[in-house]
């Protein structure tokens, strides 16, 4: 701020003007003799009237100056002013005639040492945290494989560009609903916050990518606006932001659910490779059919060594008839060969015979004899067969399974390995048990073993 100031009050002609007089020569002398500039201090007594005009006092050490921003200036500010912040203020010193006092009238501020943006993103950034708009609980998982994708970002860019060869190389099929907005410059942060409520009204999208590509601060700025992110929050619809390149953050980058560095890796990141998703697929799936194949061999190895190690308790019995109907073909021909032989015996008795009544007399009687001695001893036979044969029989039912059952016993299986059970430490906690009685099946679970 430059120029001289020349104010005299000699040479008039009664000595005397009247305040308002001494007060606009004040301020024309002001208004002739400096310009606009720049002015640093510390600002206080900040407040907002209600015609949204902006006042505060800004000083120094020594001095200071009230100050006005008119509604017009304010509502460009980026950052918000609070007592005790350093900053420099451009803008013209004039007379407020009503009052006589000096008063800075302000067109433009920034932060001290910082640029206002920057301070201005600090600020949001801050208090949208404290509200919980960052928070990772309520952040969601992205669809594994979403067939409609919403888009905003702005018409013709080079990032829509590059995330629609992206999508349609990764998955040809994916359906894009694109809606497009100012992505730079007054308003658009508005459009972009309305594109993203037309997406969720619209419902059809099952995740949306909101972004563009790389820029400067100030162009990036839309998604910086607190109007974005609390957009952003607002959706029902799972959103990844894509602003800029890797090392670019904004306030859309901590409320959306999932940051990609840049456009393209979005879209890389929201569908798989529809490639890799086949190949993958073909791998699984020889993996499976390998493991199948391992587990039946094992089972059908299990079911081989049961059926060598069990036998059937109709398989033993069969094998006890087969043994009786042996036998008792073996006695009646032990009883056929004595009858034969005794025969035998009669015919040679009746050629040894010297006279017909003398023959016939002591053949009687030696047939008398043989007779009973064979009757007897056929008897005997039969009877020492049949207790042999009774006796075996006894041991043969003795042996069998069934009559082990019918004495109270028990065949217990388990069903985890199908095997007989043996020994109670061979069964484990929770196993499926058979369990096989001389009527009837039981089935249990194992609670516990005792030693």
């Amino acid at each position: 701020m430059a120029g001289q100031l020349n104010l005299s009050l000699r040479g008039h002609r009664t000595g005397l003007i009247t305040v308002s007089d001494l007060v606009r020569m004040v301020r024309d002398t002001l208004d002739a003799g400096l310009g606009e500039g720049w002015v640093v201090g510390e600002i206080s007594n900040a407040r907002l009237a209600p015609s949204n005009h902006f006042y505060f006092t800004l000083k120094d050490s020594r001095s200071s100056i009230n100050v006005v921003m008119f509604k017009s200036a304010f509502q460009r500010m980026r950052f918000k002013v609070v007592d005790g912040m350093e900053v420099i203020v451009r803008g013209r010193v004039q007379v407020f005639e009503q009052r006589g006092a000096l008063q800075l009238y302000a067109e433009e501020m920034e932060p001290r040492g910082v640029g206002a943006l920057q301070v201005a993103f600090e600020q949001l950034k801050r208090r949208l945290e404290a509200e919980g708009l960052f928070d990772r609980a309520r952040k969601r998982a992205m669809p594994y494989l979403p067939r409609r994708i919403g888009i905003v970002t702005a018409r013709g860019g080079a990032g829509l560009r590059d995330m629609l060869r992206i999508l349609f190389d990764r998955f040809p099929s994916v359906q894009v609903i694109f809606r497009p907005a100012r992505v730079q410059g007054d308003g658009s942060a508005q459009e972009i916050a309305d594109a993203i409520a037309d997406l969720n009204r619209d419902g059809r999208a099952e995740v949306l990518i909101v972004g563009r590509g790389g820029g400067s601060l100030e162009d990036l700025w839309a998604f910086n606006e607190e109007v974005v992110a609390r957009a952003i929050f607002r959706s029902l619809i799972p959103v990844i932001s894509a602003v800029g390149h890797e090392v670019d953050y904004t306030i859309a980058d901590f409320v959306a659910d999932l940051r990609a560095p840049t456009p393209t890796a979005a879209a890389q990141i929201v569908v798989p490779s529809l490639v890799e998703l086949k190949e993958r697929v073909e791998a699984l799936g020889a993996s499976l059919a390998s493991v199948m194949d391992r587990e039946l061999l094992g089972q059908r190895e299990s079911v081989d060594d049961l059926a060598d190690r069990i036998r059937h308790p109709g398989s033993i019995v069969a094998d006890a008839r087969d043994r009786v109907a042996t036998l008792d073909a073996e006695l009646a021909d032990a009883v056929s060969l004595r009858i034969a032989e005794g025969r035998r015996s009669v015919r040679e008795l009746r050629l040894r015979l010297r006279s017909p009544d003398a023959a016939v007399r002591d053949l009687r009687l030696r047939t008398a004899r043989l007779r009973n001695n064979l009757v007897h001893g056929v008897a005997s036979a039969l009877e020492a067969k049949r207790r042999l044969l009774g006796a075996k029989a006894g041991r043969l039912d003795a042996l069998s399974p069934l009559k082990v059952l019918d004495r109270g016993y028990s065949v217990v299986i388990n069903k985890t390995n199908s095997r007989a059970v043996l020994d109670a430490a061979t069964v484990k906690f929770d196993d499926e048990l058979d369990i096989r009685l001389a009527k009837g099946r039981l089935s249990a679970r194992a609670t516990g073993r005792s030693l």
